[in-house]
Protein backbone atom coordinates (compact mmCIF):
# COMPACT_ATOMS: atom_id res chain seq x y z
CA UNK A 1 0.00 0.00 0.00
CA UNK A 2 2.87 2.38 0.02
CA UNK A 3 3.12 4.31 -3.41
CA UNK A 4 6.05 6.06 -4.62
CA UNK A 5 5.83 8.60 -2.46
CA UNK A 6 5.27 7.35 1.21
CA UNK A 7 7.85 4.08 0.11
CA UNK A 8 10.92 5.90 2.41
CA UNK A 9 8.59 6.61 5.34
CA UNK A 10 7.00 2.88 4.81
CA UNK A 11 10.67 1.76 5.25
CA UNK A 12 11.41 4.05 8.20
CA UNK A 13 8.95 2.33 9.56
CA UNK A 14 10.81 -1.10 9.52
CA UNK A 15 10.70 -3.89 11.56
CA UNK A 16 12.82 -2.84 14.41
CA UNK A 17 10.97 0.87 14.90
CA UNK A 18 7.42 -0.36 14.50
CA UNK A 19 7.12 -1.28 17.58
CA UNK A 20 8.62 1.60 19.37
CA UNK A 21 6.46 3.44 17.44
CA UNK A 22 3.36 1.98 18.72
CA UNK A 23 4.39 2.22 22.07
CA UNK A 24 5.33 5.95 22.24
CA UNK A 25 2.53 7.68 23.31
CA UNK A 26 1.25 4.96 25.57
CA UNK A 27 1.52 5.40 29.56
CA UNK A 28 0.34 2.14 30.95
CA UNK A 29 -0.70 2.50 34.64
CA UNK A 30 1.75 0.22 36.05
CA UNK A 31 5.04 1.64 35.17
CA UNK A 32 7.16 -1.55 33.52
CA UNK A 33 8.04 0.15 30.39
CA UNK A 34 9.87 3.32 29.05
CA UNK A 35 10.05 6.38 30.59
CA UNK A 36 7.93 9.40 30.02
CA UNK A 37 11.37 11.28 28.93
CA UNK A 38 12.14 8.64 27.35
CA UNK A 39 8.86 7.80 25.05
CA UNK A 40 9.28 11.82 24.07
CA UNK A 41 12.36 11.64 22.76
CA UNK A 42 11.34 8.54 20.77
CA UNK A 43 8.57 10.59 19.61
CA UNK A 44 11.08 13.65 18.91
CA UNK A 45 13.07 11.45 16.92
CA UNK A 46 10.31 9.92 14.75
CA UNK A 47 9.16 13.44 13.87
CA UNK A 48 12.63 14.64 12.45
CA UNK A 49 12.74 11.38 11.30
CA UNK A 50 9.00 11.91 9.33
CA UNK A 51 10.34 15.97 8.35
CA UNK A 52 13.51 14.83 6.81
CA UNK A 53 11.68 12.26 4.97
CA UNK A 54 9.49 15.04 3.49
CA UNK A 55 6.41 14.02 4.74
CA UNK A 56 4.75 17.39 5.31
CA UNK A 57 5.39 17.60 1.34
CA UNK A 58 3.70 15.00 0.11
CA UNK A 59 0.58 15.06 -2.08
CA UNK A 60 -0.84 11.80 -1.12
CA UNK A 61 -1.59 12.45 2.68
CA UNK A 62 -4.33 9.76 2.40
CA UNK A 63 -1.95 7.30 1.75
CA UNK A 64 0.43 8.73 4.50
CA UNK A 65 -2.44 8.60 6.93
CA UNK A 66 -3.00 4.77 6.58
CA UNK A 67 0.23 4.19 6.79
CA UNK A 68 0.39 6.15 10.17
CA UNK A 69 -2.46 3.96 11.08
CA UNK A 70 -0.96 0.61 10.56
CA UNK A 71 2.32 1.58 12.88
CA UNK A 72 -0.53 3.27 15.33
CA UNK A 73 1.58 6.29 15.17
CA UNK A 74 0.84 9.07 17.88
CA UNK A 75 2.19 12.59 17.47
CA UNK A 76 0.93 15.79 15.67
CA UNK A 77 1.35 15.26 11.82
CA UNK A 78 -2.05 14.87 10.92
CA UNK A 79 -3.08 17.97 12.92
CA UNK A 80 -0.08 19.83 11.00
CA UNK A 81 -1.10 18.91 7.64
CA UNK A 82 -4.75 20.62 7.97
CA UNK A 83 -3.00 23.52 9.80
CA UNK A 84 -1.09 23.77 7.21
CA UNK A 85 -3.96 23.57 4.62
CA UNK A 86 -5.91 26.52 6.89
CA UNK A 87 -3.16 28.81 6.92
CA UNK A 88 -1.42 28.57 4.03
CA UNK A 89 -0.08 31.97 3.58
CA UNK A 90 1.61 31.03 7.82
CA UNK A 91 5.27 29.50 7.03
CA UNK A 92 5.40 26.86 9.70
CA UNK A 93 8.80 25.39 8.72
CA UNK A 94 8.81 21.85 10.29
CA UNK A 95 6.94 23.25 13.38
CA UNK A 96 3.87 20.27 14.87
CA UNK A 97 0.94 22.40 15.18
CA UNK A 98 -2.49 20.75 17.32
CA UNK A 99 -6.28 21.21 16.96
CA UNK A 100 -8.39 22.71 19.54
CA UNK A 101 -11.17 23.20 17.46
CA UNK A 102 -14.89 22.89 19.44
CA UNK A 103 -18.16 24.47 17.91
CA UNK A 104 -18.49 25.95 21.20
CA UNK A 105 -18.83 29.54 22.47
CA UNK A 106 -15.53 31.30 23.55
CA UNK A 107 -14.49 34.59 24.07
CA UNK A 108 -12.01 36.80 21.39
CA UNK A 109 -11.22 40.36 21.99
CA UNK A 110 -8.41 42.88 20.88
CA UNK A 111 -7.07 39.97 18.81
CA UNK A 112 -6.82 37.35 22.11
CA UNK A 113 -8.70 34.85 22.82
CA UNK A 114 -10.45 32.94 25.82
CA UNK A 115 -11.74 29.40 25.83
CA UNK A 116 -10.79 25.85 27.08
CA UNK A 117 -10.36 22.67 24.63
CA UNK A 118 -10.96 19.29 25.38
CA UNK A 119 -8.53 16.16 24.63
CA UNK A 120 -6.40 17.81 22.04
CA UNK A 121 -3.16 16.00 21.27
CA UNK A 122 0.35 16.34 22.06
CA UNK A 123 -0.38 19.83 23.42
CA UNK A 124 2.70 19.97 25.54
CA UNK A 125 5.09 19.09 22.14
CA UNK A 126 3.58 21.37 19.90
CA UNK A 127 4.73 25.28 18.45
CA UNK A 128 1.35 26.30 17.63
CA UNK A 129 -2.42 25.68 18.47
CA UNK A 130 -5.49 26.20 15.75
CA UNK A 131 -8.27 27.21 18.08
CA UNK A 132 -11.53 27.21 17.08
CA UNK A 133 -14.98 28.75 18.29
CA UNK A 134 -18.14 29.76 18.00
CA UNK A 135 -18.84 33.88 18.81
CA UNK A 136 -21.22 36.63 17.55
CA UNK A 137 -20.04 36.28 14.36
CA UNK A 138 -20.40 32.64 13.31
CA UNK A 139 -17.34 30.03 13.89
CA UNK A 140 -13.89 31.52 13.46
CA UNK A 141 -10.01 30.16 13.56
CA UNK A 142 -6.75 31.53 15.62
CA UNK A 143 -3.60 30.27 14.95
CA UNK A 144 -1.73 30.58 18.72
CA UNK A 145 1.94 30.17 19.54
CA UNK A 146 1.65 27.43 21.99
CA UNK A 147 4.40 28.73 23.96
CA UNK A 148 2.90 31.62 25.12
CA UNK A 149 2.09 32.25 29.13
CA UNK A 150 -1.60 32.99 29.23
CA UNK A 151 -1.88 28.83 28.31
CA UNK A 152 -2.06 26.00 30.59
CA UNK A 153 -2.82 22.38 30.39
CA UNK A 154 -3.30 19.40 31.96
CA UNK A 155 -3.41 15.75 30.69
CA UNK A 156 -6.39 13.66 30.44
CA UNK A 157 -5.94 10.18 32.17
CA UNK A 158 -8.10 8.27 29.50
CA UNK A 159 -9.27 4.78 27.25
CA UNK A 160 -6.30 5.39 25.27
CA UNK A 161 -3.63 6.20 27.78
CA UNK A 162 -1.86 8.77 25.22
CA UNK A 163 -1.19 12.29 25.15
CA UNK A 164 -4.19 13.90 25.50
CA UNK A 165 -4.90 17.46 27.23
CA UNK A 166 -7.41 19.67 28.61
CA UNK A 167 -5.99 23.48 27.22
CA UNK A 168 -7.12 26.84 28.85
CA UNK A 169 -6.31 29.97 26.54
CA UNK A 170 -6.71 33.27 28.56
CA UNK A 171 -6.45 36.03 27.01
CA UNK A 172 -3.76 34.64 24.65
CA UNK A 173 -2.68 36.96 21.72
CA UNK A 174 -3.37 35.60 18.10
CA UNK A 175 -1.08 34.83 15.70
CA UNK A 176 -3.16 35.27 12.68
CA UNK A 177 -6.93 34.53 12.06
CA UNK A 178 -8.00 31.76 9.38
CA UNK A 179 -11.24 31.97 7.03
CA UNK A 180 -13.43 29.81 9.04
CA UNK A 181 -16.29 29.49 6.07
CA UNK A 182 -15.13 27.76 3.33
CA UNK A 183 -11.80 26.69 4.68
CA UNK A 184 -12.74 25.10 7.50
CA UNK A 185 -15.37 23.24 6.08
CA UNK A 186 -12.96 21.74 3.23
CA UNK A 187 -9.88 21.15 5.73
CA UNK A 188 -12.51 19.27 8.16
CA UNK A 189 -13.58 16.99 4.75
CA UNK A 190 -10.03 16.51 4.51
CA UNK A 191 -8.94 15.88 7.72
CA UNK A 192 -11.69 13.43 8.13
CA UNK A 193 -10.50 11.31 4.67
CA UNK A 194 -7.33 10.79 6.39
CA UNK A 195 -8.60 10.15 9.46
CA UNK A 196 -10.81 7.55 7.93
CA UNK A 197 -7.64 6.84 6.09
CA UNK A 198 -5.56 6.24 9.41
CA UNK A 199 -8.15 4.08 11.17
CA UNK A 200 -8.30 1.40 8.27
CA UNK A 201 -4.39 1.27 8.58
CA UNK A 202 -4.86 0.51 12.14
CA UNK A 203 -7.30 -1.84 11.67
CA UNK A 204 -5.03 -4.27 9.35
CA UNK A 205 -2.89 -3.89 11.63
CA UNK A 206 -5.15 -5.37 14.42
CA UNK A 207 -5.93 -8.03 11.70
CA UNK A 208 -2.36 -9.03 10.95
CA UNK A 209 -2.18 -8.99 14.59
CA UNK A 210 -5.01 -11.76 14.73
CA UNK A 211 -3.76 -13.65 11.71
CA UNK A 212 0.08 -13.98 13.34
CA UNK A 213 -1.60 -15.23 16.93
CA UNK A 214 -4.32 -17.72 14.83
CA UNK A 215 -1.75 -19.28 13.03
CA UNK A 216 0.80 -20.14 16.17
CA UNK A 217 -2.15 -20.67 19.10
CA UNK A 218 -3.14 -24.20 18.39
CA UNK A 219 -5.80 -26.20 20.09
CA UNK A 220 -7.03 -30.17 19.24
CA UNK A 221 -3.92 -30.74 17.68
CA UNK A 222 -4.01 -27.43 15.18
CA UNK A 223 -3.60 -23.73 14.62
CA UNK A 224 -7.40 -22.32 15.83
CA UNK A 225 -6.87 -20.48 12.45
CA UNK A 226 -8.17 -23.66 10.78
CA UNK A 227 -10.92 -23.59 13.06
CA UNK A 228 -14.00 -22.30 10.15
CA UNK A 229 -15.61 -20.02 13.18
CA UNK A 230 -12.12 -18.02 12.91
CA UNK A 231 -10.73 -18.34 9.99
CA UNK A 232 -14.48 -17.19 8.39
CA UNK A 233 -14.39 -14.11 11.13
CA UNK A 234 -11.10 -13.13 9.99
CA UNK A 235 -12.10 -13.53 6.24
CA UNK A 236 -15.03 -11.17 6.91
CA UNK A 237 -12.92 -8.67 8.44
CA UNK A 238 -10.62 -8.77 5.83
CA UNK A 239 -13.22 -7.88 3.16
CA UNK A 240 -14.64 -5.36 5.37
CA UNK A 241 -11.37 -3.67 5.66
CA UNK A 242 -10.91 -3.75 1.79
CA UNK A 243 -14.13 -2.53 0.76
CA UNK A 244 -13.46 0.82 3.83
CA UNK A 245 -9.99 1.22 1.70
CA UNK A 246 -11.74 1.84 -1.30
CA UNK A 247 -13.86 4.58 -0.31
CA UNK A 248 -11.27 6.25 1.53
CA UNK A 249 -9.11 6.42 -0.92
CA UNK A 250 -11.80 6.99 -3.62
CA UNK A 251 -11.06 10.22 -5.48
CA UNK A 252 -14.28 11.48 -4.62
CA UNK A 253 -13.59 10.93 -0.83
CA UNK A 254 -14.04 14.14 0.21
CA UNK A 255 -17.62 14.81 -0.89
CA UNK A 256 -18.77 11.97 1.46
CA UNK A 257 -16.03 12.27 4.14
CA UNK A 258 -18.68 12.48 7.14
CA UNK A 259 -19.76 8.82 5.75
CA UNK A 260 -16.47 7.29 4.89
CA UNK A 261 -15.12 8.14 8.65
CA UNK A 262 -18.25 6.88 10.14
CA UNK A 263 -17.79 3.34 8.13
CA UNK A 264 -13.91 3.28 9.20
CA UNK A 265 -15.19 4.30 12.62
CA UNK A 266 -17.29 1.56 13.17
CA UNK A 267 -15.42 -1.04 11.63
CA UNK A 268 -12.11 -0.35 13.47
CA UNK A 269 -13.97 -0.55 16.54
CA UNK A 270 -15.40 -4.11 15.73
CA UNK A 271 -11.86 -5.56 14.21
CA UNK A 272 -10.49 -4.62 17.32
CA UNK A 273 -12.68 -5.98 19.32
CA UNK A 274 -13.01 -9.59 17.16
CA UNK A 275 -8.76 -8.92 17.69
CA UNK A 276 -8.86 -9.21 21.25
CA UNK A 277 -11.66 -12.09 21.15
CA UNK A 278 -9.37 -14.55 19.40
CA UNK A 279 -6.61 -13.73 21.03
CA UNK A 280 -8.53 -14.44 24.13
CA UNK A 281 -7.17 -13.60 27.49
CA UNK A 282 -3.66 -12.89 26.36
CA UNK A 283 -4.48 -9.85 24.17
CA UNK A 284 -5.46 -8.22 27.84
CA UNK A 285 -2.13 -8.35 28.61
CA UNK A 286 0.04 -4.78 29.18
CA UNK A 287 2.69 -6.50 26.79
CA UNK A 288 0.26 -7.52 24.19
CA UNK A 289 -0.84 -5.68 20.94
CA UNK A 290 -4.10 -6.60 20.52
CA UNK A 291 -5.27 -4.42 23.63
CA UNK A 292 -3.34 -1.53 22.22
CA UNK A 293 -5.29 -1.51 19.13
CA UNK A 294 -8.59 -1.98 20.67
CA UNK A 295 -7.29 1.26 23.19
CA UNK A 296 -6.56 3.54 20.61
CA UNK A 297 -9.42 2.85 18.31
CA UNK A 298 -11.45 3.31 20.84
CA UNK A 299 -9.79 7.13 20.76
CA UNK A 300 -8.96 7.51 17.36
CA UNK A 301 -12.73 6.21 16.20
CA UNK A 302 -14.48 9.48 17.81
CA UNK A 303 -11.79 12.03 16.94
CA UNK A 304 -13.42 13.99 14.76
CA UNK A 305 -17.15 13.17 15.22
CA UNK A 306 -18.66 10.18 16.79
CA UNK A 307 -20.33 7.81 13.98
CA UNK A 308 -23.80 8.54 15.39
CA UNK A 309 -22.54 12.66 14.49
CA UNK A 310 -21.27 11.99 11.14
CA UNK A 311 -24.06 10.07 10.01
CA UNK A 312 -26.29 12.52 11.05
CA UNK A 313 -24.19 15.00 9.68
CA UNK A 314 -23.97 13.38 6.29
CA UNK A 315 -28.01 12.32 6.11
CA UNK A 316 -28.40 16.45 6.13
CA UNK A 317 -26.03 17.26 3.64
CA UNK A 318 -28.14 15.60 1.17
Amino acid sequence: MTGTQTAPIAEFFDEELAPLVRRMADRPRAENGPSDEDRREIREMVWQGLMGLGALDTSDTVRLAELLGSVVYQGPLLDTLTARELFQEHDFGQAPVALAVAADQWSTQDDSITARRTFVGFAAEVDYFVVGGVDASGMRLALVRADHESITTRRHEETGRGEEYEVDFAGTPVTAWADAFTGWETALANARVRQAAYLVGLTQAALDHAVDYAKTRRQFGQPIGKFQGVAFRLSELSMHIEATRLLVHDHDATAHAAANLAAASDLARTATTQTMQVNGAVGMQSDNDAQLYYRRAAVESVRLGTPAQLRRESWERR
